[in-house]
């Protein structure tokens, strides 16, 4: 049984996806959109990379588990490290090799990254860039040697050459009032992490400790 749109969900899905102006499909692959938005919410990964899709990171209850295993039983503060990974001129690579060898090289790069680290949560943070998080249910933290790992595993993985920014991050967070708050921040601090590693250039751990204590100090007596 198919039942159409109404004009109203019609006008707003193409305002908010102005790319189906002048489909002919365009109420199917509206909806379409919507559910692929809601699913990659709550953690299916990404088609062409496998890796987890941002949105179940800032939208999505990707940090709750590590929030509940976490939060309170350390008093010093919720904890997560990542190593962050992204392919230097990507763009060229797809313009040299065309878009379905992007694809490939995409997903050979997340198969190498389990493989070193098969208890992380593998994030593609943005369009090229990832993001493979150490949370407690990892049971492991970031080290150098994950890195030194990579180098060795990802272009045997991909066969064809491609040069990456890694950088090392561990974030605490102290008095996290919920896990709602932590993806937001995870995937900030990951971005502003890699963007450091790529400047500098750097693969030295960087450290980040946020601070969100609210509580009113107490008064005078």
């Amino acid at each position: 049984m198919s039942h159409s749109i109404s004009p109203r969900a019609e006008k707003a899905l193409l305002a908010l996806f102005p790319t189906a102006q002048g489909r002919a499909d365009a109420p199917t692959w509206l909806v379409d959109q919507m559910v692929d938005a809601e699913l990659h919410r709550r953690g299916q990964p990404d088609e062409k990379s496998g890796a987890i899709h941002a949105l179940a990171l800032n939208q999505g209850q990707l940090m709750k588990e590590e929030f509940d295993l976490s939060t309170h039983g350390h008093s010093d503060g919720w904890v997560i490290g990542a190593v962050l990974i992204d392919p230097l001129e990507f763009t060229v690579f797809n313009m040299n090799h065309g878009f379905p060898a992007g694809d490939a090289a995409l997903k050979a790069m997340v198969e190498g990254m389990k493989q070193v680290a098969p208890t992380s949560k593998v994030v593609r943070i943005h369009t090229d860039g990832f993001a493979m998080l150490f949370g407690p249910t990892a049971d492991r933290a970031v080290s150098p040697e994950l890195i030194t790992q990579l180098k060795d595993t990802l272009p045997a993985k991909v066969g064809k050459p491609i040069t990456f920014t890694f950088g090392l991050l561990e974030l605490t967070v102290v008095d996290p009032p919920n896990w709602q708050l932590l993806g937001p921040l995870v995937w900030a601090e990951c971005e502003r992490a890699l963007v450091i590693a790529r400047r500098q250039p750097t693969e030295a751990l960087q450290k980040r400790r946020v601070v969100l204590d609210g509580r009113l100090p107490e008064l005078p007596r």
